[in-house]
Protein backbone atom coordinates (compact mmCIF):
# COMPACT_ATOMS: atom_id res chain seq x y z
CA UNK A 1 0.00 0.00 0.00
CA UNK A 2 1.46 3.48 -1.01
CA UNK A 3 0.35 6.16 0.86
CA UNK A 4 1.06 10.53 -0.07
CA UNK A 5 0.51 12.36 3.11
CA UNK A 6 0.00 15.91 2.46
CA UNK A 7 0.72 17.86 5.72
CA UNK A 8 3.48 20.57 4.60
CA UNK A 9 3.08 22.81 8.43
CA UNK A 10 3.21 23.73 11.49
CA UNK A 11 5.91 22.13 13.48
CA UNK A 12 3.23 21.16 15.53
CA UNK A 13 0.93 19.78 13.25
CA UNK A 14 3.33 17.84 11.42
CA UNK A 15 4.35 16.10 14.68
CA UNK A 16 0.82 15.39 14.99
CA UNK A 17 0.68 13.96 11.62
CA UNK A 18 4.04 11.81 12.78
CA UNK A 19 1.89 10.49 15.86
CA UNK A 20 -0.91 8.58 13.31
CA UNK A 21 1.46 7.64 10.37
CA UNK A 22 3.57 6.20 12.90
CA UNK A 23 0.84 4.21 14.25
CA UNK A 24 -0.41 3.40 10.51
CA UNK A 25 3.13 2.13 10.19
CA UNK A 26 3.32 -0.28 13.16
CA UNK A 27 -0.11 -1.71 12.17
CA UNK A 28 0.81 -2.27 8.32
CA UNK A 29 4.45 -2.81 8.24
CA UNK A 30 4.16 -3.02 4.28
CA UNK A 31 2.74 0.41 4.14
CA UNK A 32 5.09 2.87 2.13
CA UNK A 33 4.84 6.28 2.90
CA UNK A 34 5.61 9.58 0.84
CA UNK A 35 5.51 12.94 2.84
CA UNK A 36 5.01 16.30 1.33
CA UNK A 37 6.54 18.74 3.94
CA UNK A 38 7.85 22.52 4.27
CA UNK A 39 11.32 23.02 3.87
CA UNK A 40 11.74 24.02 7.41
CA UNK A 41 10.51 21.46 8.37
CA UNK A 42 12.01 18.73 6.12
CA UNK A 43 14.93 18.14 8.29
CA UNK A 44 12.61 15.92 11.00
CA UNK A 45 10.76 13.74 8.20
CA UNK A 46 14.19 12.93 6.54
CA UNK A 47 16.19 12.49 9.74
CA UNK A 48 13.21 10.23 11.48
CA UNK A 49 12.92 8.14 8.25
CA UNK A 50 9.35 8.21 8.65
CA UNK A 51 8.55 8.55 5.20
CA UNK A 52 9.98 6.77 1.98
CA UNK A 53 10.40 9.87 0.58
CA UNK A 54 9.97 13.77 1.36
CA UNK A 55 8.19 15.62 -0.95
CA UNK A 56 9.44 19.34 0.03
CA UNK A 57 7.00 22.54 -0.35
CA UNK A 58 8.95 25.80 -0.77
CA UNK A 59 7.26 28.46 0.82
CA UNK A 60 9.14 31.13 -0.93
CA UNK A 61 10.35 28.85 -3.60
CA UNK A 62 8.13 30.67 -6.67
CA UNK A 63 6.35 29.36 -9.38
CA UNK A 64 9.16 27.17 -10.74
CA UNK A 65 9.63 25.14 -7.07
CA UNK A 66 5.50 24.89 -7.46
CA UNK A 67 5.68 23.18 -10.60
CA UNK A 68 8.70 21.34 -9.84
CA UNK A 69 7.53 19.68 -6.21
CA UNK A 70 3.54 18.92 -8.60
CA UNK A 71 5.61 17.51 -10.94
CA UNK A 72 7.35 14.85 -8.25
CA UNK A 73 3.91 14.56 -7.06
CA UNK A 74 2.86 13.69 -10.37
CA UNK A 75 5.36 10.81 -10.99
CA UNK A 76 3.90 7.86 -8.28
CA UNK A 77 0.85 6.00 -8.35
CA UNK A 78 -0.91 6.20 -4.81
CA UNK A 79 -3.61 4.25 -3.38
CA UNK A 80 -4.10 6.61 -1.31
CA UNK A 81 -3.74 10.67 -0.71
CA UNK A 82 -3.85 12.15 3.26
CA UNK A 83 -4.87 16.18 2.72
CA UNK A 84 -3.98 16.33 6.71
CA UNK A 85 -3.39 20.30 6.64
CA UNK A 86 -6.94 20.91 4.76
CA UNK A 87 -5.51 24.15 2.71
CA UNK A 88 -5.93 25.77 -1.01
CA UNK A 89 -1.93 24.57 -1.43
CA UNK A 90 -2.89 21.04 0.01
CA UNK A 91 -6.12 20.65 -1.59
CA UNK A 92 -3.87 21.40 -5.46
CA UNK A 93 -1.43 18.97 -4.47
CA UNK A 94 -4.19 16.78 -3.72
CA UNK A 95 -5.71 17.33 -6.95
CA UNK A 96 -2.47 16.99 -8.80
CA UNK A 97 -1.48 13.08 -7.09
CA UNK A 98 -2.84 9.83 -9.20
CA UNK A 99 -4.54 8.20 -7.03
CA UNK A 100 -8.17 6.92 -6.92
CA UNK A 101 -8.50 7.78 -3.62
CA UNK A 102 -7.77 11.28 -1.88
CA UNK A 103 -9.25 11.53 1.92
CA UNK A 104 -9.63 15.34 3.76
CA UNK A 105 -10.62 16.17 6.48
CA UNK A 106 -14.46 17.30 7.23
CA UNK A 107 -13.38 20.77 8.54
CA UNK A 108 -11.13 21.37 5.15
CA UNK A 109 -11.01 25.30 4.21
CA UNK A 110 -10.22 27.27 0.86
CA UNK A 111 -12.07 24.94 -1.30
CA UNK A 112 -9.70 22.26 -0.87
CA UNK A 113 -12.65 20.14 -0.10
CA UNK A 114 -13.33 19.83 -3.55
CA UNK A 115 -10.28 17.71 -4.17
CA UNK A 116 -11.35 14.56 -2.04
CA UNK A 117 -13.35 11.36 -2.71
CA UNK A 118 -14.16 10.95 0.77
CA UNK A 119 -13.93 13.16 3.95
CA UNK A 120 -12.97 11.94 7.24
CA UNK A 121 -15.71 12.62 9.89
CA UNK A 122 -15.08 15.62 12.46
CA UNK A 123 -15.93 14.95 16.36
CA UNK A 124 -15.74 18.24 17.30
CA UNK A 125 -13.69 20.33 19.35
CA UNK A 126 -11.20 17.29 20.31
CA UNK A 127 -7.46 17.26 20.54
CA UNK A 128 -5.94 17.93 16.46
CA UNK A 129 -4.74 14.43 17.21
CA UNK A 130 -8.19 12.89 17.68
CA UNK A 131 -8.93 14.17 14.25
CA UNK A 132 -5.99 12.57 12.68
CA UNK A 133 -6.49 9.99 14.21
CA UNK A 134 -9.75 9.52 12.01
CA UNK A 135 -7.29 8.92 9.01
CA UNK A 136 -6.56 4.97 9.87
CA UNK A 137 -10.39 4.30 9.63
CA UNK A 138 -10.46 4.91 5.93
CA UNK A 139 -7.66 2.14 5.71
CA UNK A 140 -9.37 -0.34 8.12
CA UNK A 141 -7.54 0.07 10.66
CA UNK A 142 -7.77 0.51 14.26
CA UNK A 143 -7.80 4.25 15.36
CA UNK A 144 -6.20 4.38 18.30
CA UNK A 145 -2.74 5.70 18.62
CA UNK A 146 -0.15 6.09 21.51
CA UNK A 147 0.94 9.15 21.25
CA UNK A 148 4.25 7.95 20.74
CA UNK A 149 6.73 8.34 17.10
CA UNK A 150 9.81 5.91 17.88
CA UNK A 151 10.99 7.17 14.84
CA UNK A 152 11.76 10.34 15.87
CA UNK A 153 14.62 8.40 17.91
CA UNK A 154 16.72 8.26 14.82
CA UNK A 155 17.51 11.87 14.77
CA UNK A 156 20.86 12.28 16.18
CA UNK A 157 22.97 15.93 16.80
CA UNK A 158 26.95 15.11 16.81
CA UNK A 159 27.71 18.44 18.45
CA UNK A 160 25.20 18.27 21.30
CA UNK A 161 25.99 15.07 22.27
CA UNK A 162 29.34 16.11 22.80
CA UNK A 163 28.01 18.71 24.69
CA UNK A 164 25.89 16.45 26.40
CA UNK A 165 28.70 13.56 27.61
CA UNK A 166 31.44 16.39 28.33
CA UNK A 167 29.22 19.13 29.71
CA UNK A 168 26.27 17.86 30.85
CA UNK A 169 27.13 14.31 32.44
CA UNK A 170 24.84 13.86 35.43
CA UNK A 171 23.55 16.54 35.10
CA UNK A 172 19.77 16.72 35.73
CA UNK A 173 18.50 18.73 32.64
CA UNK A 174 15.45 20.95 31.89
CA UNK A 175 14.61 22.29 28.38
CA UNK A 176 12.66 25.53 28.45
CA UNK A 177 11.01 27.03 25.10
CA UNK A 178 9.69 30.35 25.95
CA UNK A 179 8.86 31.00 22.16
CA UNK A 180 5.23 30.34 20.05
CA UNK A 181 4.35 31.10 16.60
CA UNK A 182 2.00 34.07 17.98
CA UNK A 183 2.97 36.38 20.62
CA UNK A 184 -0.43 35.75 22.36
CA UNK A 185 0.81 32.13 23.41
CA UNK A 186 3.54 33.10 25.03
CA UNK A 187 3.87 33.03 28.61
CA UNK A 188 6.11 35.83 29.95
CA UNK A 189 8.28 34.63 32.70
CA UNK A 190 10.70 32.00 31.52
CA UNK A 191 13.70 33.74 32.66
CA UNK A 192 12.99 34.08 36.50
CA UNK A 193 11.64 30.37 36.16
CA UNK A 194 15.03 29.16 34.53
CA UNK A 195 16.61 30.66 37.81
CA UNK A 196 14.46 29.45 40.22
CA UNK A 197 14.24 26.54 38.78
CA UNK A 198 18.52 26.21 39.01
CA UNK A 199 18.68 27.19 42.53
CA UNK A 200 16.73 24.34 44.29
CA UNK A 201 18.88 22.11 43.00
CA UNK A 202 22.96 22.07 42.39
CA UNK A 203 22.84 19.10 39.76
CA UNK A 204 20.31 20.73 37.65
CA UNK A 205 20.63 22.75 34.25
CA UNK A 206 18.28 24.88 32.42
CA UNK A 207 18.61 24.64 28.59
CA UNK A 208 17.26 28.04 27.55
CA UNK A 209 16.00 26.81 23.53
CA UNK A 210 14.18 28.48 20.44
CA UNK A 211 14.95 30.99 17.53
CA UNK A 212 14.93 34.86 19.07
CA UNK A 213 18.28 35.38 20.29
CA UNK A 214 17.32 38.69 22.54
CA UNK A 215 19.87 39.60 25.57
CA UNK A 216 18.54 38.57 28.80
CA UNK A 217 21.97 39.90 31.44
CA UNK A 218 20.31 37.53 34.42
CA UNK A 219 20.15 34.75 32.34
CA UNK A 220 24.34 34.66 31.99
CA UNK A 221 25.03 32.85 34.64
CA UNK A 222 26.54 28.95 35.72
CA UNK A 223 23.53 26.33 34.86
CA UNK A 224 21.61 28.21 32.38
CA UNK A 225 22.84 27.22 28.78
CA UNK A 226 21.16 30.24 26.49
CA UNK A 227 21.24 27.97 23.31
CA UNK A 228 18.72 30.25 21.22
CA UNK A 229 19.42 30.54 17.66
CA UNK A 230 22.03 27.82 17.94
CA UNK A 231 20.39 25.00 16.89
CA UNK A 232 18.85 22.81 13.88
CA UNK A 233 15.53 21.14 14.30
CA UNK A 234 17.32 17.90 14.55
CA UNK A 235 19.39 19.62 17.40
CA UNK A 236 15.92 20.58 19.45
CA UNK A 237 14.47 17.09 18.81
CA UNK A 238 17.82 15.71 20.09
CA UNK A 239 18.33 17.86 23.45
CA UNK A 240 14.66 17.30 23.91
CA UNK A 241 15.20 13.99 24.05
CA UNK A 242 17.89 13.76 26.61
CA UNK A 243 15.72 15.81 28.92
CA UNK A 244 14.52 15.04 32.18
CA UNK A 245 12.21 17.61 32.01
CA UNK A 246 10.32 19.96 29.37
CA UNK A 247 8.51 23.14 29.62
CA UNK A 248 7.04 25.18 26.69
CA UNK A 249 4.69 27.22 25.78
CA UNK A 250 1.81 25.87 23.36
CA UNK A 251 4.13 25.12 20.43
CA UNK A 252 5.99 22.33 18.57
CA UNK A 253 8.70 21.71 20.69
CA UNK A 254 6.04 20.80 23.64
CA UNK A 255 4.59 18.18 20.57
CA UNK A 256 8.07 16.90 20.06
CA UNK A 257 8.43 16.52 24.13
CA UNK A 258 5.58 14.14 24.06
CA UNK A 259 5.98 12.33 20.78
CA UNK A 260 9.00 11.39 22.41
CA UNK A 261 7.80 10.24 25.71
CA UNK A 262 9.68 12.58 27.63
CA UNK A 263 8.27 14.70 30.98
CA UNK A 264 6.19 17.64 29.31
CA UNK A 265 5.18 20.48 31.24
CA UNK A 266 2.91 22.82 28.71
CA UNK A 267 1.97 26.54 29.59
CA UNK A 268 -1.24 27.69 28.41
CA UNK A 269 -2.13 31.56 28.05
CA UNK A 270 -4.68 31.73 25.02
CA UNK A 271 -5.27 28.50 23.34
CA UNK A 272 -7.44 25.86 24.83
CA UNK A 273 -5.21 23.50 26.63
CA UNK A 274 -7.83 20.73 26.08
CA UNK A 275 -7.26 20.35 22.13
CA UNK A 276 -3.66 21.66 22.09
CA UNK A 277 -1.97 20.13 24.98
CA UNK A 278 0.57 17.41 24.96
CA UNK A 279 -0.93 13.99 23.64
CA UNK A 280 -2.66 12.81 25.41
CA UNK A 281 -3.83 14.84 28.10
CA UNK A 282 -4.13 12.58 30.80
CA UNK A 283 -0.84 11.16 30.40
CA UNK A 284 0.74 11.00 33.97
CA UNK A 285 3.92 12.80 32.79
CA UNK A 286 2.16 15.65 30.91
CA UNK A 287 1.34 18.11 32.97
CA UNK A 288 -0.68 21.64 31.44
CA UNK A 289 -1.98 24.97 33.29
CA UNK A 290 -3.68 27.73 32.02
CA UNK A 291 -1.73 30.74 33.27
CA UNK A 292 -2.99 34.45 32.85
CA UNK A 293 0.48 36.02 32.45
CA UNK A 294 1.04 37.23 35.80
CA UNK A 295 4.54 37.61 37.63
CA UNK A 296 2.86 35.53 41.00
CA UNK A 297 2.56 32.13 38.57
CA UNK A 298 6.98 31.76 38.46
CA UNK A 299 6.46 30.49 41.60
CA UNK A 300 3.94 27.92 40.62
CA UNK A 301 5.46 26.96 37.71
CA UNK A 302 8.39 26.28 39.37
CA UNK A 303 6.74 24.23 42.29
CA UNK A 304 4.59 22.26 39.58
CA UNK A 305 8.12 21.42 37.51
CA UNK A 306 9.63 20.23 41.39
CA UNK A 307 6.83 18.24 41.97
CA UNK A 308 6.92 16.64 38.53
CA UNK A 309 10.56 15.86 38.63
CA UNK A 310 10.81 14.03 42.16
CA UNK A 311 7.70 12.51 40.85
CA UNK A 312 9.05 11.12 37.76
CA UNK A 313 12.88 10.90 38.43
CA UNK A 314 13.29 10.83 41.97
CA UNK A 315 15.38 13.96 41.85
CA UNK A 316 13.60 17.36 43.00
Amino acid sequence: MRILVVKPSSLGDIIHGMVVISELKRKLPECVVDWVVGDRFAEIIIQSKIARNALIYKRHGGLFSIFRLLAAIRRENYDYVFDMQGLARSGIMTVVAKSPRKIGRQDARELSFLAYTQKIDYPGPVHAVDILRKFLSVIGCDTSVSGIVPELYNISSPIFENFINTELTSKQIICLFPESQRPEKEWHFFSPLAQKLISHNSHTVVLLLGNRKDNIPELAVPRIFDLRGTTSLADIVFLIKNANLVIANDSGPLHISAALGRPTFGLFTATDLQRFGPYPINKTSHMVLQLDNTPNEVDVVAEVAREMLFTINGKP
